[in-house]
């Protein structure tokens, strides 16, 4: 269970970096942090099963105690762990696990199937991270689909995943992870597919607050909902880079039909559709 989600049950729960011997708290291990909740506003029941709970979340990411990677990860080891190559960082979310969920297992089989591999564990009970090396043979995304598919089906869950960039091992790496974890995090609820990377994400993630701060864009996006299918036809074209016959092919209708549909958007918004700086401008206003 997220801090996020107790917190909502428990409003008097806390984070802090380190566990309390208080008689009136109830301390919990949480991604290496401690959760803190008065006794006061618990049953015991209640306390006997945040505690059950906690320890189970704990026993799996306490597997990768002895990684390098994850050390590092977390701030832990001050050192780039030793790598000749620059590396990437692969991080899949696990959703809808059930009660016969074996994480070691599923691990073994992670690991095997996103050969070639440094390191990977567990940085929390529902996130896996894959540190892979660069090299002249990778997993492309459709490569990774697949593997998802496969693991998905062997263990009756849902996954998510983020491609990382290739990093040089600087001193640098740790700060380009830990922001690539926080891109996952924020542009998951976002994220269009299971799979996703930095050109996917970048224009929500490095412009949505400009965007939301803007009149100018409010007003045209209240223009644009005056629109039928508007966003469909936006996307269509941008996911085929202006393609008009392939953006008709993805949408089932005809060519002559969707350069219509382009037209009558021109004439209502003053934008062409045609024109990859409106295009460009047109599909910040769909994310």
């Amino acid at each position: 269970m997220e801090f996020t989600d107790l917190k909502t049950v428990y409003p008097e729960a806390y984070l802090s970096d380190n566990p309390f011997s208080e008689n009136d708290l109830l301390s919990l291990p949480y991604k290496n942090k401690w959760i803190h909740v008065p006794t006061s506003s618990l049953t015991e029941s209640e306390i006997d099963l945040l505690t059950m709970l906690y320890q189970k979340q704990e026993s799996i990411i306490s597997a990768s105690d002895s990684s390098q990677w994850h050390d590092y990860l977390i701030g832990k080891k001050k050192a780039v762990p030793k790598s000749s190559r620059s590396v990437r960082m692969i991080q899949l979310k696990l959703n809808n696990k059930d009660q016969q969920f074996d994480p070691s297992l599923w691990s073994e089989s992670a690991k095997t199937l996103f050969e070639p591999t440094i390191d990977s564990f567990f940085l929390s009970d529902d996130l896996y991270i894959i540190i892979q090396p660069q090299s002249k043979y990778y997993l492309d995304k459709n490569e990774i689909q697949g593997i998802l598919q496969t693991l998905e089906i062997d263990f009756s869950l849902k996954s998510f995943c983020y491609i990382g960039q290739y990093w040089e091992p600087s001193k640098k790496l740790r700060t380009l992870l830990q922001e690539e974890l926080e891109l996952f995090s924020q542009e998951l609820p976002h994220l269009n597919g299971r799979i996703g990377s930095l050109t996917d994400i970048s224009l929500h993630f490095f412009t949505k607050d400009a965007l939301m701060d803007s009149t100018v864009v409010q007003q045209l996006r209240y223009k644009f909902d005056t629109l039928e299918n508007w966003k469909e036809l936006i996307r269509a074209l941008w996911e085929n880079q202006g393609n008009v016959s392939m953006a008709a092919k993805s949408l089932f209708i005809h060519r002559n039909t969707l350069q219509y549909r382009i037209e009558r958007f021109y004439e209502a918004t003053g934008l062409s559709l045609k024109q990859i700086n409106d295009l460009t401008l047109c599909f910040l206003l769909t994310l």
